[in-house]
Protein backbone atom coordinates (compact mmCIF):
# COMPACT_ATOMS: atom_id res chain seq x y z
CA UNK A 1 0.00 0.00 0.00
CA UNK A 2 2.83 2.91 1.08
CA UNK A 3 2.71 6.02 2.08
CA UNK A 4 3.68 9.25 -0.03
CA UNK A 5 5.48 12.10 2.37
CA UNK A 6 4.17 14.53 -0.51
CA UNK A 7 0.39 13.42 -0.24
CA UNK A 8 0.61 14.14 3.71
CA UNK A 9 1.61 17.77 5.61
CA UNK A 10 4.43 17.89 7.71
CA UNK A 11 3.06 19.07 10.99
CA UNK A 12 4.49 22.75 11.47
CA UNK A 13 5.72 21.98 14.84
CA UNK A 14 9.15 22.97 16.40
CA UNK A 15 11.65 22.70 19.38
CA UNK A 16 10.14 26.39 20.85
CA UNK A 17 6.62 26.25 19.20
CA UNK A 18 5.13 23.13 19.72
CA UNK A 19 1.39 21.97 20.93
CA UNK A 20 2.20 19.82 23.52
CA UNK A 21 4.46 19.92 26.40
CA UNK A 22 5.32 17.10 28.14
CA UNK A 23 5.17 17.05 32.69
CA UNK A 24 6.79 14.65 34.51
CA UNK A 25 5.25 14.48 38.08
CA UNK A 26 6.37 11.43 39.38
CA UNK A 27 8.28 8.01 38.63
CA UNK A 28 6.20 5.90 41.26
CA UNK A 29 3.06 3.50 39.18
CA UNK A 30 0.42 1.40 40.50
CA UNK A 31 1.06 -0.89 37.54
CA UNK A 32 4.10 -3.02 35.67
CA UNK A 33 3.54 -2.31 31.73
CA UNK A 34 5.89 -4.32 29.64
CA UNK A 35 6.83 -1.21 27.34
CA UNK A 36 7.27 1.09 30.08
CA UNK A 37 10.43 3.42 29.66
CA UNK A 38 10.24 5.14 33.10
CA UNK A 39 11.59 3.31 36.34
CA UNK A 40 11.37 4.95 40.16
CA UNK A 41 14.05 6.59 41.12
CA UNK A 42 13.00 9.81 42.51
CA UNK A 43 9.31 9.37 43.45
CA UNK A 44 6.59 12.14 43.52
CA UNK A 45 8.07 15.51 42.53
CA UNK A 46 7.04 18.60 44.93
CA UNK A 47 4.47 20.99 43.96
CA UNK A 48 6.76 24.15 43.75
CA UNK A 49 9.48 22.22 41.05
CA UNK A 50 6.73 20.94 38.74
CA UNK A 51 4.77 24.67 39.07
CA UNK A 52 8.28 25.63 37.76
CA UNK A 53 8.43 23.20 35.08
CA UNK A 54 5.11 24.05 33.93
CA UNK A 55 6.24 27.48 33.99
CA UNK A 56 9.50 26.69 31.73
CA UNK A 57 7.53 24.89 29.24
CA UNK A 58 5.29 27.57 28.94
CA UNK A 59 7.63 29.86 28.07
CA UNK A 60 10.23 27.42 25.81
CA UNK A 61 6.95 24.99 24.34
CA UNK A 62 4.57 27.44 23.84
CA UNK A 63 2.35 24.33 24.24
CA UNK A 64 -1.61 24.25 23.58
CA UNK A 65 -1.94 21.64 26.07
CA UNK A 66 0.26 20.19 28.89
CA UNK A 67 0.66 16.69 29.14
CA UNK A 68 0.61 15.33 32.51
CA UNK A 69 2.69 12.13 32.64
CA UNK A 70 4.82 9.74 34.95
CA UNK A 71 4.65 6.70 36.69
CA UNK A 72 1.21 6.99 36.70
CA UNK A 73 0.15 11.20 37.81
CA UNK A 74 -3.35 10.23 39.42
CA UNK A 75 -1.45 9.06 42.50
CA UNK A 76 0.49 12.24 42.95
CA UNK A 77 -0.94 13.42 46.23
CA UNK A 78 -1.21 16.87 44.72
CA UNK A 79 -2.58 16.69 41.44
CA UNK A 80 -5.70 18.70 41.83
CA UNK A 81 -3.56 21.49 42.76
CA UNK A 82 -1.61 20.97 39.82
CA UNK A 83 -4.13 20.53 36.96
CA UNK A 84 -5.69 23.81 38.37
CA UNK A 85 -2.33 25.96 38.40
CA UNK A 86 -1.92 24.13 34.51
CA UNK A 87 -5.53 25.58 33.97
CA UNK A 88 -4.44 29.52 35.75
CA UNK A 89 -1.86 29.48 33.71
CA UNK A 90 -4.30 29.22 30.13
CA UNK A 91 -3.26 26.14 29.43
CA UNK A 92 -4.95 22.62 28.78
CA UNK A 93 -4.07 20.05 31.18
CA UNK A 94 -4.36 16.61 30.18
CA UNK A 95 -3.83 13.40 32.13
CA UNK A 96 -1.72 10.68 31.14
CA UNK A 97 -3.06 7.40 33.31
CA UNK A 98 -3.51 3.96 33.23
CA UNK A 99 -6.88 5.05 35.05
CA UNK A 100 -6.85 2.30 37.81
CA UNK A 101 -7.04 5.31 40.59
CA UNK A 102 -10.13 6.89 38.87
CA UNK A 103 -13.38 6.69 40.03
CA UNK A 104 -16.60 9.28 39.12
CA UNK A 105 -16.39 11.31 42.27
CA UNK A 106 -12.40 11.38 41.38
CA UNK A 107 -12.93 12.33 37.89
CA UNK A 108 -15.64 15.53 39.01
CA UNK A 109 -12.75 16.79 41.01
CA UNK A 110 -10.55 16.76 38.35
CA UNK A 111 -13.12 18.48 35.85
CA UNK A 112 -13.80 21.57 38.46
CA UNK A 113 -10.29 21.51 39.05
CA UNK A 114 -9.80 22.44 35.28
CA UNK A 115 -9.12 19.23 33.36
CA UNK A 116 -9.15 19.45 29.84
CA UNK A 117 -9.07 15.69 29.34
CA UNK A 118 -7.43 12.55 29.35
CA UNK A 119 -4.89 10.08 27.71
CA UNK A 120 -5.52 6.66 28.79
CA UNK A 121 -3.16 4.04 28.20
CA UNK A 122 -4.85 0.26 28.20
CA UNK A 123 -3.26 -3.02 26.68
CA UNK A 124 -2.57 -6.34 27.01
CA UNK A 125 0.82 -5.98 28.43
CA UNK A 126 0.20 -4.23 31.10
CA UNK A 127 -0.48 -6.76 34.07
CA UNK A 128 -3.50 -5.92 35.06
CA UNK A 129 -4.96 -7.58 37.68
CA UNK A 130 -7.61 -9.53 36.97
CA UNK A 131 -6.81 -9.09 33.24
CA UNK A 132 -3.95 -11.40 32.70
CA UNK A 133 -4.09 -13.63 29.05
CA UNK A 134 -6.37 -10.96 27.57
CA UNK A 135 -6.18 -9.85 24.44
CA UNK A 136 -6.97 -6.54 23.20
CA UNK A 137 -10.53 -7.15 22.13
CA UNK A 138 -11.42 -8.57 25.61
CA UNK A 139 -9.68 -5.26 26.65
CA UNK A 140 -12.35 -2.89 25.03
CA UNK A 141 -15.04 -3.94 28.16
CA UNK A 142 -11.91 -1.96 30.33
CA UNK A 143 -11.83 0.55 27.41
CA UNK A 144 -15.90 0.84 27.44
CA UNK A 145 -16.26 1.05 31.49
CA UNK A 146 -13.82 4.35 31.26
CA UNK A 147 -15.05 6.13 28.54
CA UNK A 148 -18.92 5.35 29.54
CA UNK A 149 -17.58 7.03 32.89
CA UNK A 150 -15.88 10.12 31.32
CA UNK A 151 -18.87 10.23 28.92
CA UNK A 152 -21.29 10.42 31.99
CA UNK A 153 -19.13 13.09 33.50
CA UNK A 154 -19.54 15.15 30.83
CA UNK A 155 -17.41 18.26 29.34
CA UNK A 156 -13.70 15.79 29.01
CA UNK A 157 -11.88 14.93 25.87
CA UNK A 158 -11.23 11.13 25.90
CA UNK A 159 -7.80 9.41 24.23
CA UNK A 160 -6.94 5.86 24.37
CA UNK A 161 -3.71 4.66 23.82
CA UNK A 162 -1.67 1.40 23.58
CA UNK A 163 1.41 -0.39 22.52
CA UNK A 164 1.28 -2.39 19.65
CA UNK A 165 3.86 -5.58 20.24
CA UNK A 166 4.59 -7.99 17.38
CA UNK A 167 2.15 -10.34 18.86
CA UNK A 168 -0.56 -8.11 19.17
CA UNK A 169 -0.52 -6.16 15.56
CA UNK A 170 -3.12 -8.20 14.27
CA UNK A 171 -5.37 -7.38 16.61
CA UNK A 172 -4.95 -3.27 15.86
CA UNK A 173 -8.28 -3.94 13.78
CA UNK A 174 -10.51 -5.09 17.26
CA UNK A 175 -9.61 -1.61 18.89
CA UNK A 176 -10.39 0.43 15.62
CA UNK A 177 -13.37 -1.35 15.28
CA UNK A 178 -14.24 -0.72 18.95
CA UNK A 179 -13.46 3.00 18.80
CA UNK A 180 -15.79 3.74 15.71
CA UNK A 181 -18.72 2.55 17.36
CA UNK A 182 -18.02 5.10 19.99
CA UNK A 183 -17.15 8.08 17.88
CA UNK A 184 -19.83 9.52 20.63
CA UNK A 185 -17.42 9.48 23.33
CA UNK A 186 -14.07 8.86 22.43
CA UNK A 187 -12.20 11.19 20.38
CA UNK A 188 -8.95 9.88 19.44
CA UNK A 189 -7.06 6.54 19.65
CA UNK A 190 -3.12 6.36 19.64
CA UNK A 191 -1.05 3.64 18.61
CA UNK A 192 2.59 3.19 19.99
CA UNK A 193 5.11 0.68 18.72
CA UNK A 194 6.76 -1.73 21.04
CA UNK A 195 10.72 -1.25 21.01
CA UNK A 196 13.52 -2.23 23.52
CA UNK A 197 17.14 -2.13 23.98
CA UNK A 198 18.71 -5.89 23.59
CA UNK A 199 21.08 -6.68 25.92
CA UNK A 200 22.90 -9.97 24.68
CA UNK A 201 23.58 -8.14 21.20
CA UNK A 202 23.94 -4.65 22.16
CA UNK A 203 26.58 -2.65 24.62
CA UNK A 204 25.42 0.54 26.17
CA UNK A 205 28.15 3.16 25.26
CA UNK A 206 28.17 6.79 27.55
CA UNK A 207 30.21 9.92 26.40
CA UNK A 208 33.43 8.80 26.93
CA UNK A 209 32.81 5.61 25.19
CA UNK A 210 33.26 3.43 27.87
CA UNK A 211 30.28 0.50 28.48
CA UNK A 212 27.69 0.72 30.87
CA UNK A 213 25.24 -1.55 31.88
CA UNK A 214 21.93 -1.81 29.79
CA UNK A 215 19.98 -3.34 32.63
CA UNK A 216 19.83 0.02 34.55
CA UNK A 217 17.28 1.21 32.21
CA UNK A 218 13.62 0.20 32.17
CA UNK A 219 13.19 -0.50 28.62
CA UNK A 220 15.65 -3.34 28.17
CA UNK A 221 15.24 -6.84 27.90
CA UNK A 222 17.94 -9.80 27.36
CA UNK A 223 16.86 -11.33 23.92
CA UNK A 224 14.49 -10.65 21.44
CA UNK A 225 14.30 -12.45 18.33
CA UNK A 226 11.15 -10.81 16.68
CA UNK A 227 11.28 -7.88 14.19
CA UNK A 228 9.79 -4.37 15.55
CA UNK A 229 6.83 -2.85 14.19
CA UNK A 230 6.59 0.16 12.07
CA UNK A 231 4.51 3.23 11.82
CA UNK A 232 3.00 2.99 8.34
CA UNK A 233 2.69 -1.21 9.16
CA UNK A 234 0.08 0.03 11.48
CA UNK A 235 -1.57 2.79 9.26
CA UNK A 236 -2.22 -0.10 6.86
CA UNK A 237 -3.60 -2.32 9.19
CA UNK A 238 -5.92 0.41 10.79
CA UNK A 239 -6.93 0.72 6.93
CA UNK A 240 -7.60 -3.13 6.39
CA UNK A 241 -10.32 -2.70 9.64
CA UNK A 242 -11.61 0.48 8.17
CA UNK A 243 -11.03 1.36 4.23
CA UNK A 244 -11.94 4.91 5.17
CA UNK A 245 -9.37 5.70 7.14
CA UNK A 246 -6.07 7.85 5.92
CA UNK A 247 -3.26 9.36 7.62
CA UNK A 248 -2.96 13.53 6.71
CA UNK A 249 0.06 14.46 8.51
CA UNK A 250 3.36 13.20 9.94
CA UNK A 251 6.67 14.19 11.65
CA UNK A 252 10.09 12.64 10.18
CA UNK A 253 12.94 11.50 11.35
CA UNK A 254 16.10 13.74 12.74
CA UNK A 255 18.45 11.47 10.58
CA UNK A 256 16.73 9.23 8.42
CA UNK A 257 14.61 11.03 5.26
CA UNK A 258 12.11 8.68 4.91
CA UNK A 259 10.93 7.96 8.53
CA UNK A 260 7.97 7.96 9.97
CA UNK A 261 7.88 9.15 13.10
CA UNK A 262 4.73 10.38 13.88
CA UNK A 263 1.29 9.90 11.62
CA UNK A 264 -1.39 12.03 12.40
CA UNK A 265 -5.35 11.68 11.18
CA UNK A 266 -8.72 11.84 11.35
CA UNK A 267 -11.55 10.00 10.31
CA UNK A 268 -15.54 11.34 9.65
CA UNK A 269 -18.28 9.29 11.20
CA UNK A 270 -21.72 9.14 12.55
CA UNK A 271 -21.35 6.44 15.84
CA UNK A 272 -20.50 2.67 14.36
CA UNK A 273 -20.00 4.34 10.88
CA UNK A 274 -17.27 6.28 9.08
CA UNK A 275 -17.60 8.33 6.04
CA UNK A 276 -14.08 9.34 5.78
CA UNK A 277 -11.10 11.28 6.39
CA UNK A 278 -9.53 14.36 6.60
CA UNK A 279 -7.05 15.38 4.28
CA UNK A 280 -3.53 17.39 4.09
CA UNK A 281 -5.39 20.12 3.24
CA UNK A 282 -7.69 20.24 6.34
CA UNK A 283 -5.10 19.22 8.41
CA UNK A 284 -2.79 22.40 7.23
CA UNK A 285 -6.12 24.82 7.52
CA UNK A 286 -6.79 23.60 10.78
CA UNK A 287 -2.82 24.26 12.03
CA UNK A 288 -3.01 27.68 10.72
CA UNK A 289 -6.11 28.89 11.50
CA UNK A 290 -5.29 27.84 15.31
CA UNK A 291 -2.12 29.14 15.20
CA UNK A 292 -3.25 32.65 13.49
CA UNK A 293 -6.10 32.82 16.18
CA UNK A 294 -4.55 31.42 19.40
CA UNK A 295 -1.28 32.07 18.66
CA UNK A 296 -0.51 28.40 19.94
CA UNK A 297 -0.75 24.75 17.54
CA UNK A 298 -3.09 22.33 17.60
CA UNK A 299 -3.02 18.62 18.96
CA UNK A 300 -6.31 17.72 20.65
CA UNK A 301 -9.69 18.71 19.36
CA UNK A 302 -11.52 20.29 22.05
CA UNK A 303 -14.84 19.20 20.39
CA UNK A 304 -15.27 16.21 18.35
CA UNK A 305 -19.09 16.88 17.53
CA UNK A 306 -18.54 19.12 14.19
CA UNK A 307 -22.07 18.32 12.06
CA UNK A 308 -22.08 18.27 8.32
CA UNK A 309 -20.24 21.62 8.11
CA UNK A 310 -16.91 19.69 8.19
CA UNK A 311 -17.82 18.56 4.58
CA UNK A 312 -17.45 22.19 3.79
CA UNK A 313 -13.85 21.96 3.47
CA UNK A 314 -15.03 19.46 0.12
CA UNK A 315 -13.70 21.81 -2.82
CA UNK A 316 -9.95 21.98 -1.07
CA UNK A 317 -9.44 18.04 0.67
CA UNK A 318 -10.06 15.51 -1.71
CA UNK A 319 -10.51 12.62 1.06
CA UNK A 320 -13.10 15.04 2.82
CA UNK A 321 -14.95 15.28 -0.60
CA UNK A 322 -14.80 11.47 -0.60
CA UNK A 323 -16.34 11.29 2.47
CA UNK A 324 -19.09 13.70 1.97
CA UNK A 325 -20.72 11.98 -1.00
CA UNK A 326 -20.24 8.60 1.23
CA UNK A 327 -22.31 10.80 3.35
CA UNK A 328 -24.84 11.72 0.93
CA UNK A 329 -25.46 7.83 -0.57
CA UNK A 330 -25.77 6.92 3.06
CA UNK A 331 -28.39 9.36 3.67
CA UNK A 332 -30.30 8.60 0.03
CA UNK A 333 -30.56 4.67 2.11
CA UNK A 334 -31.13 5.63 5.45
CA UNK A 335 -32.88 9.48 5.95
CA UNK A 336 -32.92 9.09 9.16
CA UNK A 337 -29.09 9.36 9.45
CA UNK A 338 -29.73 13.26 8.46
CA UNK A 339 -30.44 13.51 12.07
CA UNK A 340 -27.66 11.48 13.56
CA UNK A 341 -24.13 14.00 15.00
CA UNK A 342 -21.56 13.96 12.58
CA UNK A 343 -17.97 13.34 14.80
CA UNK A 344 -14.16 13.50 13.62
CA UNK A 345 -12.23 11.21 15.59
CA UNK A 346 -8.43 11.33 15.35
CA UNK A 347 -5.86 8.66 15.27
CA UNK A 348 -2.24 8.48 15.44
CA UNK A 349 1.03 6.44 15.18
CA UNK A 350 3.78 7.15 17.08
CA UNK A 351 7.17 4.74 16.32
CA UNK A 352 10.74 4.98 17.95
CA UNK A 353 13.76 5.91 17.11
CA UNK A 354 15.88 3.84 14.99
CA UNK A 355 19.03 2.60 15.58
CA UNK A 356 21.22 3.69 13.09
CA UNK A 357 24.47 1.75 11.64
CA UNK A 358 26.64 4.83 12.76
CA UNK A 359 24.92 3.90 16.30
CA UNK A 360 23.04 7.03 16.14
CA UNK A 361 19.42 7.01 17.22
CA UNK A 362 17.07 8.43 14.43
CA UNK A 363 14.66 10.30 16.78
CA UNK A 364 11.51 12.47 16.31
CA UNK A 365 11.73 15.83 14.34
CA UNK A 366 10.47 18.04 16.31
CA UNK A 367 9.85 16.00 18.70
CA UNK A 368 6.10 16.97 20.54
CA UNK A 369 7.17 14.78 23.68
CA UNK A 370 9.81 17.25 24.95
CA UNK A 371 10.29 17.39 28.96
CA UNK A 372 12.41 19.21 31.49
CA UNK A 373 15.90 18.18 32.91
CA UNK A 374 18.26 20.25 35.17
CA UNK A 375 17.04 23.79 32.89
CA UNK A 376 17.32 22.53 29.66
CA UNK A 377 14.48 20.09 27.02
CA UNK A 378 15.17 16.78 26.17
CA UNK A 379 13.69 13.68 24.81
CA UNK A 380 10.87 12.52 27.36
CA UNK A 381 11.58 8.59 25.94
CA UNK A 382 15.39 9.00 26.75
CA UNK A 383 14.67 10.53 30.17
CA UNK A 384 16.21 7.88 32.23
CA UNK A 385 19.76 7.81 31.01
CA UNK A 386 19.75 11.72 30.89
CA UNK A 387 18.86 10.91 35.13
CA UNK A 388 21.20 8.00 35.69
CA UNK A 389 24.02 8.96 33.16
CA UNK A 390 23.69 12.83 32.47
CA UNK A 391 22.81 11.90 28.85
CA UNK A 392 21.48 9.82 25.95
CA UNK A 393 23.72 6.72 25.61
CA UNK A 394 25.01 5.34 22.18
CA UNK A 395 24.76 1.53 21.83
CA UNK A 396 27.42 -0.45 19.75
CA UNK A 397 27.19 -4.02 18.62
CA UNK A 398 28.41 -6.42 21.30
CA UNK A 399 30.61 -8.98 19.04
CA UNK A 400 31.74 -6.04 16.93
CA UNK A 401 32.70 -4.22 20.09
CA UNK A 402 34.78 -7.24 21.87
CA UNK A 403 36.83 -7.95 18.23
CA UNK A 404 37.58 -4.10 18.06
CA UNK A 405 39.07 -4.45 22.15
CA UNK A 406 40.61 -7.65 21.15
CA UNK A 407 42.43 -5.76 18.17
CA UNK A 408 43.43 -2.86 20.43
CA UNK A 409 45.07 -5.12 22.85
CA UNK A 410 46.60 -6.92 20.21
CA UNK A 411 48.07 -3.69 17.74
CA UNK A 412 48.01 -1.23 20.80
CA UNK A 413 50.58 1.25 19.02
CA UNK A 414 47.97 0.95 16.02
CA UNK A 415 45.15 3.82 16.07
CA UNK A 416 41.55 2.60 17.00
CA UNK A 417 38.88 4.35 15.99
CA UNK A 418 37.22 6.79 18.79
CA UNK A 419 33.67 5.88 17.67
CA UNK A 420 32.04 2.54 18.49
CA UNK A 421 30.82 0.68 15.38
CA UNK A 422 27.55 0.18 15.98
CA UNK A 423 24.75 -2.51 14.65
CA UNK A 424 24.18 -3.27 11.28
CA UNK A 425 20.59 -3.39 10.57
CA UNK A 426 17.86 -3.39 7.68
CA UNK A 427 17.08 0.25 7.36
CA UNK A 428 13.41 -0.30 7.35
CA UNK A 429 13.11 -2.51 10.49
CA UNK A 430 15.95 -1.11 12.62
CA UNK A 431 15.97 -1.86 16.33
CA UNK A 432 15.49 0.87 18.98
CA UNK A 433 16.93 1.34 22.09
CA UNK A 434 14.31 3.21 23.31
CA UNK A 435 10.79 4.34 23.00
CA UNK A 436 9.75 7.82 21.49
CA UNK A 437 6.44 10.50 21.47
CA UNK A 438 3.95 11.05 23.78
CA UNK A 439 0.73 10.50 24.17
CA UNK A 440 2.18 7.14 25.00
CA UNK A 441 3.30 4.66 27.85
CA UNK A 442 5.02 7.27 30.62
CA UNK A 443 1.62 7.12 32.42
CA UNK A 444 1.58 2.90 32.87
Amino acid sequence: MGFEKGELYRLPWSLNDNPIAWLEITDICNLHCEGCYRQRLTNHKPLEEIQEEVRFLKRWRNPDNVSIAGGEPLIHPRILEIVAYIAEQGLKPIILTNAQALTPTFLHQLKRAGLAGFTIHIDSHQGRPDWTGKNEAEHNALRQYYADMIHAEGGLYTIFNSTVYPSTYHEIPDVVRWGRENMDRVQGLVFITYRTGIADTNVALDENNQEVDLHQLSYVTDHFDERFVTGPEVAEMIQSACPEYAPSGYLGGTIRHDSYKWMAGAMIGIKGKVYGSVGKKTMELTQSMHHVFTGRYLAYLSQARMGAKVFMLSPWDRLVRQGGKRWLADLVRHPSHLFRPIYVQSIGIIQAPDLLPDGRADMCDSCPDMTYFEGKLVNSCRLDEYRLFGHMLSVAERQQREQDQAAQVENPAEEQPSEPTAVSLPQEHARVIADDGGERQAEE
